[in-house]
């Protein structure tokens, strides 16, 4: 009787995977050295030494995974890596990585991210993500001091609160609030989902009334940071989830509502909210100056075309700014239509493995979570594609992986190794190939 297969052999699927994601690294890699070399076709060993390092941190986690006999998804970690690298192809395209002048921030950023992803999943595998629903209201308390910290010794740059020495802490925020919320909506599931005709929640009030309390602390923060993107993504998350876990579609008619009255409040008040609801209306009001980047950003994604420039053969430093929020467009004009394409199907790809995750939960706390993961990524990606496509006013929401920001891509990391542990939940994965055993029939 043949025993067990081996991790190893069980995460083959997940090798395939990694093997083609580095390909599609390696030909974007190459093709920027081609431009760049191409009146001096002289090359250094040193110029393949980002791209050995990202092969080694491919490698050296799928061998991490094996050792710790982890047996969750096969598919979250090599689009992961795949998104990120695309991410970083674009920053080395853009200037912000200079091969030339690698510094050690720019290489340590993306492999402790990398590291904290894989430590993370093997950590919550096995079904010990679930310990952290006792962690919830603590999670709470962290965000809030969290907030507090930046609100007191931040100091403002392009409209955003940052620590001394560069550092924004607030992404982590995301992380912490998720889990709060989680743990808040397997505790009062019934409750909340006691309604009148489906729209108004029903005695008793102060469950919801508590909920309203206590995500109050967080987001006044938030408020008085004026930090209306990252608002204006938690809430959507709030009411995806009480729709999700309670089931009325009562929340949603009445949470956007509220956040329809409360955006019309917040734009009232801050004078940069309003500006950016100008340009969104309007970018040929002030051409060459609050419209140019927006403007910019359009003319890149028309000149791209279906085939785009081809990488390195771009003009993206023509956009302001491109490497965070607008960093979408760059990549149209280089990679075009077919680029965008491919990068929004690994996104898609990376959201609906989440979704199975959290499908196949048991646990009622990591099943939240995993829907709450998959919320945040794909509203993020949505908020900040939407603005720079001209969709939705602009919410300085950064594109996950791809955007440049240490916080938000470390943020990013510690997402999705929480989503991949929790695709561990005990139970070995089946092989990805070969032979299943069959069943057995009973005799009549």
């Amino acid at each position: 009787m043949a025993g067990k297969p081996s991790t190893w052999s069980l995460r083959s699927g997940e090798r395939r995977l990694l093997i083609g994601s580095f390909l599609v690294i390696l030909a974007g890699y190459a093709m920027p050295l081609l431009v760049r070399y191409s009146n001096a076709p002289t090359l250094s060993w040193t110029d393949a030494l980002p791209l050995a390092g990202f092969a080694i941190m491919l490698l050296l986690g799928h061998g991490l995974l094996v050792a710790g006999r982890f047996h969750g998804d096969q598919v979250l970690y090599p689009v992961a890596m795949l998104l990120a690298g695309l991410g970083w192809l674009a920053q080395i395209r853009l200037g912000t990585i200079d091969l030339n002048a690698l510094s050690l921030s720019a290489a340590y950023l993306p492999v402790s991210g990398w590291g904290l992803m894989i430590g993370t999943a093997l950590f919550l595998s096995r079904g010990r993500a679930a310990r952290l629903e006792q962690l919830s209201l603590l999670c709470l308390f962290l965000s809030v001091a969290v907030l507090g910290a930046i609100l007191v010794f931040g100091q403002r740059f392009r409209g955003a609160l940052y620590l001394p020495g560069g550092i924004n802490p607030a992404e982590i925020v995301k992380l912490l609030l998720i889990i709060f919320l989680s743990g808040f909506l397997v505790t009062f599931r019934k409750e909340l989902g006691r309604t009148v005709v489906g729209v108004v929640p029903a005695p008793p009030w102060k469950t919801l009334l508590g909920l309203g309390a206590l995500w109050a602390l967080p987001m006044g923060l938030l408020v008085l940071q004026r930090d209306l993107g990252m608002i204006l993504l938690l809430n959507l998350v709030l009411l995806a989830l009480l729709v999700l876990i309670t089931g009325q579609v009562g929340y949603l008619l009445l949470g956007l509502l509220a956040t329809v009255t409360l955006g019309v409040a917040v734009f009232s008040i801050f004078p940069h909210g309003q500006a950016r609801f100008a340009v969104w209306l309007d970018p040929f009001a002030d051409p060459t100056g609050k419209g140019w980047q927006i403007l910019q950003s359009l003319s890149a994604m028309y000149s791209g075309g279906l085939w785009g420039r081809g990488l390195g053969a771009g003009s993206p430093s023509a956009i302001p700014i491109a490497e965070s929020d607008f960093v979408y467009a760059a990549w149209a004009e280089e990679a075009g239509f077919i680029g965008c394409g491919l990068l929004l199907l690994a996104f898609a790809l990376l959201f609906s493995r989440g979704l199975a995750i959290a499908e196949r939960e048991k646990d009622p706390f990591s099943r939240n979570l995993a829907a709450a993961i998959v919320l945040v990524l794909s509203f993020q990606a949505l908020l900040n594609l939407g603005g720079v496509t001209k969709a939705i006013p602009m919410t300085g929401i950064p594109l996950p992986f791809i955007s440049h920001g240490g916080s938000s891509l470390i943020t990013t990391f510690l997402l999705v190794g929480t989503l991949l542990g929790l695709s561990d939940g005990g139970k070995p994965a089946r092989p990805s190939g070969g032979n299943r055993r069959p069943r057995k029939t009973r005799r009549r």
